[in-house]
């Protein structure tokens, strides 16, 4: 009988890898890893696109019942012709109508007043995808407060602004329950003209820019490639850049060339608040 081989021995006779196969197995692994993980990121990114533009559509068919609801009008909260935007005044106010509630014109107060009356869940107002600007769902009991704690934070997206001034008035400019299809009514919130680098203003491009040039004019919600945008019929769609209104229109700017100001006409999207 033949006694078994030794331990040592026997291990001393398995084939073992150089370095030489080991680098090439490590340079196989982080080329699959090159390959991989964009794809990852990117299939990724469209389920945070596709889960925003969600959102939006929900809040669309919220706008709609509130309107059916209040003779044909969108929210809005105190109304002044003339005076300029604000936003993210009086939340801790329990009427958002009477004293110590949001300012005239408070862009963020009416869209908090469709999460009071609607009974919209809190998530349903931020976007997704937080990987570039940071939002968490507003806490406070929508029926004992105003507006948004902190609409930076709580409130990802822009909405049509409900307050023209007199001269948009007269120029057909109405929210409501019957819109063009084109009208953008909602979209991933407006970049405005700061922050983020020196890659946000919204008054930069024209139409006729170079794809990089609107860039600057996109949302910062998915990283500046564009934004989901609600239209009056109520259809979401993904757009790569901000001219994209009736008759291109910038919905992010008045046609004016105003950011924090009133709409000019009635197919004039100005869709606030801003991130700055």
């Amino acid at each position: 009988m033949i006694p078994p081989m030794p331990t040592a021995r026997r291990r001393a006779n398995l084939p073992a890898f150089s370095i030489i196969e080991l680098l090439v197995v490590i340079g196989i692994i982080g080329l699959l890893m090159a390959i991989i993980l964009p794809v990852m990121e990117k299939v990724r990114h469209k389920s945070y696109i596709s889960a925003c533009s969600a959102n939006l559509h929900a809040i669309g068919q919220a706008l709609v019942l509130y309107a059916n609801e209040n003779h044909g009008a969108f929210p809005r909260t105190n109304y002044v012709a003339g005076a300029a935007p604000t936003q993210g005044t009086g939340a801790a106010a329990s009427d958002a109508f009477g004293a110590g509630g949001p300012s005239p014109n408070d862009v963020t107060a009416g869209a908090f007043l469709l999460l009071r009356t609607q009974r919209l869940p809190p998530s349903i107002f931020i976007c997704p995808y937080n990987d570039v600007y940071i939002y968490e769902a507003e806490k406070a009991d929508p029926l004992s407060h105003a507006n948004f704690t902190d609409p930076k934070k709580n409130l990802g997206y822009s909405f049509a602004n409900p307050y023209p001034d007199d001269d948009a008035v007269q120029h057909g400019y109405k929210l409501g329950g019957k819109l063009s299809a084109g009208f953008a009514l909602a979209a991933d919130k407006n970049p405005g003209t700061i922050g983020y680098g020196d890659r946000d203003n919204v008054l930069f491009p024209a139409v006729t820019s170079s794809s990089h040039e609107k860039s600057k004019a996109n949302s910062n919600n998915h990283e500046k490639d564009g934004q989901n945008v609600l239209y009056g019929d109520g259809h979401v769609e993904w757009q790569d850049h901000a001219f994209v209104g009736i008759n291109d229109d910038n919905i992010f700017t008045s046609q004016r060339g105003e950011v924090m100001g009133s709409p000019a006409n009635r197919d004039d999207s100005l869709l606030l608040p801003t991130d700055d």
